[in-house]
């Protein structure tokens, strides 16, 4: 089934009230999960919950809390949540619209953020992966995914290590790690791009015929996809660094200030891929036109020579009875004779003048 445009998902929310909870976006089926991980005396402990009302005593949980919801086209789901966790309804229609742009808002006991999710999944058809949504409370994180199947898992490892900082450091730096390795997977992807990009140029230089239009629009409308998620999220994770928020600790902050400089760096390097794609571009199509100048100045010079000859042709095609020079005996040798020897002098003064 090919995906509803964008305008007539929009069109679901024409006319409702700010706060409505409707999913826009693409899946559909009822493939949703939710999984808490947490810590307990034996480390940490990863469980599958079936009911969100066994959720809401977050109140007087401490320590490590993440909960992971697969599934964001469940609204019904979405507004369990946001009823045990007194989640804003701004808060969850943002969730359930997989085309949010990236942001971060701040509530007094509770700090969301949106940002696009890349990994080998994301084709050509869906440059920009999926969205993850996440909210940061006083005993828990939160993280809301469209699909189930995530590149949390080293994260996951790391959490079993009783002495790693994801053990320690508490939810905020947990948020902090995932935001990270999600930035990281972004150099992965441009790894990619780079290398591909550079196949293309390489093949290119080989043979000049090879350059597909077709294939390099393509790349370049994915690393402008790319960069309308990066420069959104670069500004949220600013903001969320740089307010003092008591659920962000001092030392979190300085972990989130790396990621944004990795974001700028990762904007750096977008910059520099989409250039590249022009100058191949313009490179190709110059060439393209230095090729047809060449041959149009190659039927410039042949036309050229053939204009005197094509005169001469056609004063003595005329067949007037009084034109001596058809009745000479010599008269048919004459014309060639005058006809190559012009042909002849304009090739010597083309050479002369270097256009030849």
């Amino acid at each position: 089934m090919a995906p509803k445009s964008k305008k007539h998902r929009r069109s679901k929310k024409s006319g409702l009230p700010p706060g409505a909870i409707v999913y826009i976006g693409d899946l559909e089926g009822d493939v949703q999960a939710i999984q808490r991980i947490t810590e307990s005396p034996d480390g940490v402990e990863s469980t599958i919950v079936s009911d969100v009302q066994h959720l809401q005593d977050w109140a007087s949980w401490s320590g490590l809390n993440w909960i992971n919801v697969d599934g964001i086209h469940d609204t019904e789901l979405i507004e369990e949540f946001g009823r045990a966790f007194q989640i804003h309804s701004l808060i969850l229609e943002d969730i359930v619209n997989s085309e949010q742009r990236p942001k971060v808002e701040e509530y007094v006991d509770q700090v969301f953020l949106t940002m696009r999710m890349l990994d080998h999944r994301s084709t050509e058809e869906s440059d920009t992966g999926e969205q993850i949504s996440f909210i940061l409370g006083p005993t828990y994180l939160l993280t809301f995914q469209e699909r189930p199947g995530d590149i949390f898992d080293p994260i996951r490892e790391r959490m079993k290590n009783p002495e790693s900082r994801l053990r320690t450091k508490g939810n905020d730096y947990l948020l902090y790690a995932l935001i990270d390795l999600i930035v990281d997977n972004y150099f992965f992807i441009l790894e990619n791009i780079g290398d591909e990009l550079e196949s293309i140029e390489e093949e290119f230089f080989r043979d000049q015929d090879s350059l597909s239009l077709q294939h390099l629009q393509q790349r370049k409308r994915q690393l402008q996809q790319f960069r309308r998620v990066v420069n959104p999220l670069r500004d949220a994770i600013s903001t969320l660094y740089r307010d003092e928020n008591p659920l962000i600790s001092d030392s979190t902050r300085r972990y989130l200030s790396d990621v944004h400089d990795h974001l700028i760096q990762v904007q750096e390097i977008l910059d520099t891929h989409r250039e590249f794609c022009v100058e191949l571009r313009e490179t190709h199509l110059a060439l393209l036109g230095n090729r047809t100048n060449e041959v149009m100045k190659v039927l410039t010079i042949i036309a050229t020579i053939f204009i005197p000859l094509t005169f001469i042709v056609g004063v003595y095609g005329m067949n007037f009875d009084h034109m001596p020079e058809l009745h000479s005996r010599w008269g048919y040798p004459i014309v060639w004779f005058v006809m190559v020897l012009c042909a002849l002098g304009l090739i010597r003064y083309f050479r002369k003048k270097n256009w030849l």
